[in-house]
């Protein structure tokens, strides 16, 4: 429970989105899974690419690795699962 209690607060909001805007996703989804991370979920790619933009707006040096670990991490439905396959595990 201590992981969920650290997750950052997530909001739902619902966005529009164009086939292009569709086609860079992918294209974003497929550079980020060279990481060795599965980010296949439209809302991580998003914040993924939100994270990047930011990153590049600014002239900051920005690791896809790190940035995919943090997306990862930070989805409660990913840790919910590691949560549960951690649990049969043991």
């Amino acid at each position: 429970m201590d992981n969920e209690e650290n997750l950052p607060k997530r909001i739902v909001r619902t966005i529009t989105l164009t086939n292009d805007d569709l086609m860079l996703l992918d294209e974003i989804e497929r550079t980020m899974s060279r990481t060795g991370q599965r980010i296949k979920t439209d809302s991580k790619l998003i914040r993924a690419a939100i994270q990047i933009a930011s990153k590049s707006i600014k002239n900051e040096h920005f690791d896809l690795m790190e940035i995919a670990d943090k997306v990862v991490r930070e989805d409660g439905r990913t840790m919910s699962k590691l949560l549960e396959k951690n649990k049969k595990d043991q």
